[in-house]
């Protein structure tokens, strides 16, 4: 019997918290020996075990920093002899963080002359900032974020990565999108999204950003904190509405 972390490369041994983590055996007879899963030691209530207690693969939820014996156990069919084969689990402080970034307000972008009915459409960008506190390996980024338009009588016309960003960006509907695939050197990094949002040109508008999830994908762990995921508001400022010229 062979007892392995499956994740191991990801950090199965020595996880974050808030990662989930696949731990595998090779049973002698996983079909009639009793096979279970448990956690001997460490922090009550540190580890949620998401499935597979009682099979040869079992997915477990880090919550808590502390060290646990993980312990497999396969139980012999007729005989009701045992073998038990354990693991060293030492979770560690989740320090991977995704936030708002700071938001440039901007002015209509329609010029030349216009009527009070003209609209134009006006680009935004909003950048989403990613820190692990870790400087020697290169993550990837997760990011599922909200748009809507808070005031102006206005629309939201497309979202897509600015030029050069990194990551793949879907739209998940309800105004929520999704950026995965995100790469970040040294442990952190920044990636820009473009708004386009049509509205009045004499009228102000103002757009809502809020994160609403966020992850680090090596080791599939979710961000730790929250602080700076409420909307966030850009505004497309309007241009004056300056009257026809007149002559005597």
């Amino acid at each position: 019997m062979i007892v392995s972390a499956a994740a191991m490369a990801q950090g199965g041994l020595t996880p974050f918290v808030g990662s989930t983590h696949v731990y595998t055996v090779t049973a002698e007879d996983d079909v009639n020996n009793t096979l279970a899963w448990a956690i001997t030691s460490g922090p009550a209530g540190g580890y949620t075990v998401n499935s597979g207690a009682s099979s040869e693969v079992v997915n477990i939820t880090w919550n808590s920093i502390g060290t646990y014996t993980l312990e497999f156990r396969e139980r012999d069919k007729t005989t009701l002899c045992f073998t038990i084969k354990t693991v060293t689990v030492n979770v560690s402080a989740n320090t991977f963080d995704v936030n708002l970034g700071s938001l440039t307000d901007a002015c209509n972008n329609n010029s030349g002359t216009v009527s009070p009915a003209d609209s134009a459409t006006s680009v935004i960008t909003v950048p989403f900032e990613m820190g692990t506190g870790e400087t020697t390996w290169n993550p990837e980024w997760d990011v599922t974020f909200d748009l809507s338009v808070n005031s102006g009588n206005a629309r939201i016309l497309s979202v897509a990565l600015a030029s050069g960003a990194s990551g793949s960006l879907s739209e998940l509907g309800g105004g929520s999108y999704n950026v995965t695939g995100i790469s970040s050197a040294s442990g952190s990094g920044t990636t820009l999204v473009e708004v386009e949002v049509k509205g009045y040109s004499f009228e102000d508008v103002s757009v809502d950003i809020e994160i609403t999830a966020a992850k680090e994908l090596q080791y599939n762990t979710s961000a730790v904190s929250t602080g700076s995921w409420s909307p966030s508001t850009n505004t497309i400022y309007k241009i004056p509405s300056t009257s026809d010229i007149t002559t005597d």
